[in-house]
């Protein structure tokens, strides 16, 4: 197994982003401008649209799936993107990250094009996808920007395992530690990067309910410490409604045209200051708003009436937020 150099740490842009080129199944070229430290960005969609040409087609039949996407997102806002499976959801989020391209239109981060792996972005994704050989404290270090000298490294590494809880498991392994631990390091991760913008794909979707509710309030936390921009993809209208500033639902304008892309059908500011009560009657109401926009009407008494035995976060969604 290689060792560290003795004057600087693992830091170089291709082992940070080589969790994004393996799901991006390509070599897309590195932003090489580092991310500055304690700043936020916004980001701006401007008529956003992707299609993919089916194996073997033209172009020309390629089948959109998203379209039309205008969108400003303010510096340290916390943006959920919900929406059916296969709307594009994810999709959109690698063109921001600058794992894909847009077919047409751009997005802008503080009013510069993205172009290729943008080391203004942190990515995290449903599986943590940590290098088993490598200590939770090593794996964090992966993160760091390029360059980062040694001593400050070590030191940002220990304060990133602090935030997180896990400053006790610094030397362990992957395979030592369970799955909330390993989805907890890979948060770390992506934040020792210093990113303006942080980039979760369903990051805690794998998670058993009582942990992702865990993770939901450490996520708080860590944005309440370190603010960032941040856009969540998430399947859990209840994870959306306690962690966003505002929620954008994804979808086809009519439902039975499977040629249109998805673009933003509404756009649901979420009230009230972060933590929020779970069990608030505001935010069920939003709650069947926004299910009924993926298509799901609440059954029988409404889904304000707090038993949390429903959809979304399930049987434990009526807990209150500590």
């Amino acid at each position: 197994m290689p060792t560290l150099p003795d004057t600087e740490l693992r830091t170089d842009a291709a082992p940070a982003a080589e969790e994004q080129m393996a799901a991006s199944g390509s070599s897309p070229s590195i932003h090489t401008s580092p991310a500055r430290p304690n700043t936020v960005h916004p980001v701006s969609f401007v008529s956003v649209g992707k299609s993919f040409a089916s194996r073997g087609k033209k172009a020309t039949n390629a089948r959109p799936v998203l379209r039309d996407i205008n969108l400003e997102v303010v510096p340290g806002e916390v943006l959920a993107i919900l929406g059916t499976s296969g709307c594009g959801k994810s999709t959109l989020l690698r063109i921001t990250a600058g794992l894909d391209t847009a077919s047409v239109g751009e997005v802008l981060i503080d009013g510069t094009p993205v172009s290729g792996i943008d080391a203004r972005c942190a990515f995290a994704f449903q599986e943590p996808r940590l290098l088993p050989w490598r200590s939770l404290a090593d794996n964090v270090a992966l993160g760091l920007p390029a360059g980062t000298p040694k001593q400050a490294g070590r030191e940002r590494v220990a304060e990133l395992l602090e935030l997180v809880g896990l400053s006790e498991f610094a030397g362990h392994r992957p395979r030592e530690i369970s799955g909330g631990m390993a989805q907890r390091t890979s948060l770390a991760r992506a934040l020792a990067r210093n990113p303006a913008v942080l980039l979760l794909d369903e990051p805690f979707g794998a998670l058993d309910a009582l942990t992702r509710l865990k993770m939901q309030d450490l996520l708080l936390e860590v944005h309440a410490a370190a603010p960032t921009t941040v856009l969540l993809v998430t399947h859990d209208v209840d994870e959306a409604l306690q962690l966003a500033d505002r929620v954008i639902l994804l979808g086809r304008e009519d439902d039975s045209d499977s040629d249109s892309g998805a673009t933003i059908k509404q756009i649901v500011t979420v009230p009230g200051e972060r933590p929020r009560n779970r069990a608030s009657a505001e935010l069920a109401t939003l709650r069947d708003e926004l299910l009924a926009g993926l298509g799901i009407e609440p059954h029988g008494a409404s889904a304000s009436n707090s038993t949390g035995a429903d959809l979304g976060s399930g049987a434990l969604a009526s807990m209150p937020s500590r």
